[in-house]
């Protein structure tokens, strides 16, 4: 019988191929890692996808970096700053991301982010997966793929610097984030910290408010900080703690990925509206074969109006509602959970209001009993080139480590149409 392998794999297969020991010996993080959460933050459960929704996903980006190319759309999104700046090359930082949901009709962007987390944590979790059938098998990445993979990691961080007009390798990273120690993602930042100690390059992970400025540069310990691996969700740097940052990145004393302008131009949720509205692409001149693709792929988003508050209201069920500015899922509601106090909060607030496109559906085993957990993909890019996939399963509105079963989930392409193996 043929089939759609990946979607009757998601639908039915709900095997292990996590090895558990593998991973706590090969990853001594986990005490660093609340006990209550530690189990929830891998599912023991792979992911599929087709190699058709795989190129539905390139394609995507491929017309996202065009449209962000016109003149117009810079414009646009970069009005905040100088005509010299906004013709400047912007990547979009290390690891930015493109988040999807499956359906029928191919891959849904529900959102862009910079800073995105989770790559090198799913990198390690490949490392621990064992071939329970021939599907996984023909898909595992072998152990030289890997090391490929990490060494690519790296080689982001140098394409930053050197694209900055920075010669060489600099000196000494520092990985920021707000008490990075207490940040549920914390052991990946030792895991880049411990990369970049390999290439021989010094790095550290600090709060903002160990770094000083002092004649224009930032320092630590009497150490020149010469790129920043910003894990921030300040993302324009706007509180006042992070103010020697935004100034010396301003002054371009040092180099910060992803950094503000990395934001604006692809990761702010008001950005959707404009990839979602095909008249307005058409007038800025993006190609029709790119306009279908944004057309087909992201859900129509538009901003919240409060005069038009009754009839958002009225068929408040078809949307979901997100702030501009948010991360992580925080402060994002689906409508159909609404109350109707909740509702007059987020219209005085900055929301954006896109269609609800449910999440697919991935069948994992709790306990020798089946259970059905929603399923979001998530695409790990550097410029024009999707570095790593992966899954991550949850129940409830919005993606979360708290479900049972739940976590990060290595995400396996297949082929469309293929017979059953056995």
């Amino acid at each position: 019988m043929d089939i759609v392998l990946a979607n009757y794999l998601n639908e039915n297969c709900s095997c292990s191929t996590l090895d558990k020991n593998r991973i706590e010996r090969g990853i001594d993080w986990i005490s660093s890692v609340p006990e209550e959460q530690s189990s929830k933050f891998y599912s023991e459960t792979p992911s599929f996808i087709s190699t058709s929704e795989l190129k539905q996903m390139s394609n995507v980006l491929r017309a996202i970096r065009k449209a962000v190319q016109l003149a117009s759309i810079r414009n646009k999104f970069l009005k905040g700053y100088s005509e010299s700046k906004r013709n400047e090359t912007v990547s979009g930082g290390v690891f930015m991301s493109m988040d999807f949901h499956l359906t029928s009709k191919g891959p849904k962007l529900i959102e862009i982010n910079t800073n995105a987390g989770g790559a090198f944590l799913q990198w390690k979790l490949l490392q621990a997966q064992v071939r329970c059938c021939k599907a996984v098998a023909m898909t595992l990445p072998n152990e030289s793929e890997l090391e490929r993979l990490k060494d690519k990691f790296y080689s982001i961080f140098i394409e930053e610097w050197n694209t900055s007009g920075r010669s060489g390798t600099p000196s000494l990273i520092a990985i920021i984030d707000e008490e990075p120690t207490k940040q549920y993602l914390y052991p990946e930042f030792v895991f880049f910290k411990e990369l970049f100690v390999s290439k021989g390059i010094g790095c550290e992970i600090l709060s903002p408010e160990q770094i000083q400025l002092i004649d224009g540069s930032l320092f630590f310990e009497n150490r020149k900080i010469d790129l920043i691996y910003n894990r921030l969700t300040d993302f324009h740097f706007s509180d006042p703690k992070y103010r020697n940052i935004k100034l010396a990145w301003i002054a371009e004393a040092v180099v910060v990925t992803p950094n503000p302008m990395d934001y604006d131009l692809f990761a702010n949720k008001e950005n959707l509206s404009v990839f979602s509205d095909a008249d307005f692409l058409k007038g800025e001149g993006l190609d029709p074969e790119d306009i279908e693709i944004l057309s087909s792929s992201v859900p129509k988003t538009m901003p919240l109006i409060e005069a038009k508050s009754d009839e958002i209201w009225k068929n408040r069920k078809d949307y979901f509602f997100k702030p501009k500015e948010g991360f992580g899922s925080k402060a994002a509601y689906y409508g159909g959970k609404l109350t109707k106090n909740k509702f007059q909060e987020i219209l005085s607030g900055n929301y954006v209001m896109q269609e609800f496109v449910p999440p697919s559906v991935r069948t994992t085993s709790l306990s020798g009993k089946e259970e059905e957990l929603k399923m979001d993909i998530r695409a790990y890019i550097y410029q024009d080139e999707i570095l790593l996939l992966a899954s991550r399963l949850y129940q409830g509105q919005t993606t979360n480590f708290r479900t049972p079963g739940g976590g990060f989930s290595p995400l396996y392409v297949l082929p469309n149409f293929t017979e059953i193996l056995n």
